[in-house]
């Protein structure tokens, strides 16, 4: 599995690149298992993480084998397929460090989720965003899982009942990603976010990610009273003067 995906430390970040260009970057349940273990590991010992796929595409979807429609037999064997892709989203939102993206071509169903989880998502003006499950007879709910606090209500119901491409501005306007920059400026656009970090103090990095993973689910009052605690500790701290 290891040719499909790059796994490198450099310098303060992780780099993951999914190395399956020639199939237009789709990912495998096994492949799914593997960065969710690379993701975990990242957390441990980097600032931050850089994922990035090879080819003209992002991702456009989940390796599903021979027969990608078929669905299991009995929807406890359903659900423990399901499990995987489950803890691979959930991956991005336990790691404790910023996960930075850069999408290019397509991103399509897994791949617009992907896209969606990462914190920060650069994506080139050529890039387009789908959740094409309903047009093969899917409910799309577990990609839709991915986007529920990342994409506004309208957004992700036009992308889920649609099922048509968006381009970069509209995904950008629905917040699904972060920046749209020309195809040439992506990987410039992307270093420019890792100089950012590489400079920060790491109980920074780490508060501000805590902060975006607890604070969306508060209500405003306890959001602030969060914001200013946290704020206290995390500036106090003795780590934050080391060079």
């Amino acid at each position: 599995m290891s040719n499909f995906i790059l796994n490198e430390k450099k310098g303060d970040g992780t780099y993951i690149t999914i190395n399956r260009g020639d199939v237009n970057g789709i990912v495998s349940d096994e492949m799914a298992t593997e960065i969710a273990g690379m993701i975990d590991a990242a957390g441990k010992e980097s600032k931050f993480i850089v994922y990035r796929s090879t080819g003209p595409d992002f991702c456009i979807g989940r390796d599903r084998g021979a027969n990608p429609y078929a669905p299991a037999k009995e929807a406890l064997d359903f659900r423990a397929n399901s499990e995987t892709v489950f803890h691979f989203y959930d991956a991005f939102r336990r790691c404790p460090i910023p996960v930075i993206g850069g999408v290019q071509g397509r991103a399509l169903g897994f791949g617009c989720s992907v896209a969606a989880l990462f914190d920060v998502t650069i994506a080139t003006d050529d890039a387009k965003f789908a959740l094409p499950e309903m047009g093969h007879n899917i409910l799309p709910t577990m990609a839709m899982s991915a986007l529920v606090d990342r994409v506004g209500r309208k957004g992700i119901a036009y992308l889920a009942f649609s099922t048509r491409e968006v381009d970069a501005q509209t995904a950008l306007a629905y917040g699904l990603v972060s920046l749209v920059v020309p195809k040439a400026k992506l990987d410039e656009e992307v270093e420019n976010v890792v100089k950012a970090l590489t400079k920060a103090p790491p109980p920074a990095i780490r508060g501000a990610k805590e902060y975006l993973g607890v604070a969306l689910g508060m209500d405003i009052k306890s959001a602030a009273s969060y914001a200013k605690n946290l704020h206290a500790t995390v500036n106090t701290s003795s780590r934050m003067r080391e060079k």
